[in-house]
């Protein structure tokens, strides 16, 4: 029996976790596993692994390896000994792929084939020791896979040594028959971080009382906050439930501000390619979002989604008003969200990788 290639996949995780990055990893490695690779997994730690799956509706199961026995929160001088762990831990041919910016640094220095995914621009002390290293040539076997074109134009990337590539969606997960529970009501799913638009949510939902808003997050970050008859905040759900909960919704709102704030100090506007746009889209919704140059390669105004001028209230109004109407229009978006999520699946994203690589 022919031997799988094995691939070593790194991510600075507590798992479960309820960012959309433990989503994105949880999902490559999946993929990768599903194309026959030998895909291990390594996280800061982990609890109970089918737990894990089952948050993350994971089909195609791969191994997932604690470096620390408990949940910690990485700094500087953790970081280095998180890769070192890692590094005597595997064997010496495989290919890496790693969301760690200090592991892949390491990795390189010993001349690892390693591939690091930036999804936004490299922060504080990593930064430096990025341009350090950069500027001595000793990284010059380090490949990249960048969310968005924006970011080779930070780090000047050969060509031969990047990808560029949206985030995606598992297709299979929203082949439902859609049973609209909630009419008249529109979605929101998602952080409520700066800039992420949920101001501007509660502001429609005073314009329109008789349009219904349901947002999903962790709402104790709402709670100081008045809210209006029409709207209704659900906590936070894992991963696995938002296709069954889309299913219920003809309409999903994605409000982003010009500046929307990541975790920490880390700024997304110029780079960010949303895992929401994927399942709204892959669940037949009408989407309503901010006209934003960042994604508008994939969402086409009056084809797949409405794209409204951030902020203008009025606008806004008459796109939700005309969104819930029953004419040819609105299944067009629909059918044309659906037919682009078909284009950006986990598994194309995959093999892009390999065949790049």
């Amino acid at each position: 029996m022919k031997k799988r290639k094995k691939i070593y996949y790194v991510a600075e995780l507590n798992l479960p976790s309820k960012s959309a990055y433990s989503i994105h990893v949880m999902k490559m490695c999946e993929s990768f596993s599903k194309l026959n690779y030998d895909t291990n997994l390594f996280v800061i730690n982990k609890k109970d692994t089918n737990q894990i799956n089952k948050i993350y509706n994971i089909n195609y199961k791969f191994k997932i390896i604690s470096v620390f026995n408990n949940f910690i929160l990485l700094n500087f001088i953790i970081r280095i000994l998180f890769s070192i762990k890692i590094l005597l831990k595997t064997e010496k041919n495989a290919l890496f792929l790693s969301r760690s910016i200090i592991f892949s640094l390491i990795a390189s220095l010993f001349k690892k084939k390693i591939i690091l995914e930036l999804h936004h621009e490299i922060t504080g002390l990593s930064k430096i020791i990025y341009w350090l290293f950069k500027n001595l040539k000793l990284i010059e076997n380090l490949k990249f896979i960048f969310l968005s074109k924006n970011l080779n134009r930070v780090y000047k990337i050969n060509r031969a040594r990047f990808l560029v590539l949206d985030d995606a969606v598992n297709i299979i997960h929203f082949n439902f028959k859609k049973k609209i529970k909630h009419k008249k009501t529109c979605v929101y799913i998602g952080s409520f971080f700066e800039g992420k638009g949920v101001e501007q949510i509660f502001r429609l939902a005073k314009k329109n009382p008789e349009i219904f808003f349901h947002i999903y997050g962790e709402k104790q970050y709402l709670k100081s906050k008045k809210k209006e008859k029409n709207i209704k905040l659900f906590d936070y759900v894992h991963y696995s439930k938002i296709p069954k909960i889309l299913s219920r919704y003809e309409v999903a709102l994605m409000p982003y501000q010009k500046k929307i704030r990541g975790r920490g100090s880390i700024w997304l506007q110029k780079y960010m390619s949303p895992l929401k746009m994927f399942d709204y889209m892959a669940a037949k919704m009408v989407i309503i979002a901010s006209n934003l140059k960042v994604y508008k390669h994939i969402l086409k105004n009056n084809f797949n989604c409405i794209l409204v001028d951030i902020n203008e209230d009025d606008k806004w109004s008459k796109a939700i008003q005309c969104a819930f109407k029953k004419n040819y229009k609105n299944q067009f978006l629909r059918n044309n969200a659906y037919e682009t999520a078909k284009k950006y699946t986990w598994d194309k994203r995959c093999q892009k990788i390999i065949n790049f690589f």
